[in-house]
């Protein structure tokens, strides 16, 4: 299976395999004891925030409409939708000065990544049971310099952190995605299902953003740009 055909396979497996769950679910199901990440540490990333079309836009507005009372509703705002290339670390600085890695990290990135534009086609919202992604299909040459870059940083002494990141997934990840919503319970509310299921053949176009350094908090609301 081509790398594409196989993104693409996967967002619909994990979407069907959601709505099932979504199916069985009694409601929401258990609240998370935790949320899914600290609110303010910050961790290495790459990627970019991207400017929205009126669609996207449209769908955030829905999203803000179903989940204003909604204490379990994590939200991204509009200007925090962003979409990473290659998150490097976990969240793990309380302050840009605390990172020694900074330098090798920002060294790599140039070597690898200096000047490339990603570019995400087919965007379409993936479920998973208590988030809401919007996701797409990268160009060829996003999947080689994402490869390429992956690999320097596992071969560099700060591996074993960015392994840390990708515990039990693909490394480089598979998704190239913006996480819109996060739900800190078992499964999204009844009326997330719904809006999600309103939205779920939309096809949101494509983006192109020139890939940056970064070290951001989870959703982007705290964002330092290293190159």
């Amino acid at each position: 299976m081509l790398p594409f055909e196989r993104i693409h396979q996967a967002y619909n497996d994990v979407t069907q395999t959601t709505l099932a769950r979504w199916e069985r679910s009694d409601g929401c199901g258990s609240v998370r004891d935790e949320p899914f990440y600290h609110p303010t540490k910050l961790a290495f990333s790459s990627g970019n925030r991207a400017e929205l079309r009126p669609d996207v836009l449209r769908l955030l507005s829905a999203m803000q409409e179903v989940t204003q009372d909604d204490p379990l509703a994590d939200l991204n705002t509009a200007s925090g939708v962003h979409f990473s290339f290659f998150p490097i670390t976990n969240a793990l600085y309380t302050r840009l000065e605390q990172s020694e890695e900074r330098e090798a990290f920002t060294a790599i990135f140039s070597r690898c990544c200096a000047g490339h534009i990603m570019h995400i086609s087919q965007l379409r919202l993936v479920a998973l049971p208590n988030q809401i992604l919007l996701a797409g299909i990268p160009d060829a040459r996003s999947l080689d310099v994402r490869k390429l870059f992956a690999e320097a940083l596992l071969d560099s002494k700060w591996q074993d952190k960015v392994r840390a990141r990708y515990p039990s997934g693909d490394i480089p990840q598979l998704f190239w995605h913006s996480t819109l919503l996060r739900y800190n319970a078992e499964c999204v509310s009844p009326k997330l299902q719904a809006l999600f299921l309103h939205f779920q053949n939309h096809d949101f176009g494509a983006i192109s953003l020139p890939v940056r350094l970064v070290m951001c908090n989870y959703n982007w609301q705290q964002v330092e740009f290293l190159v």
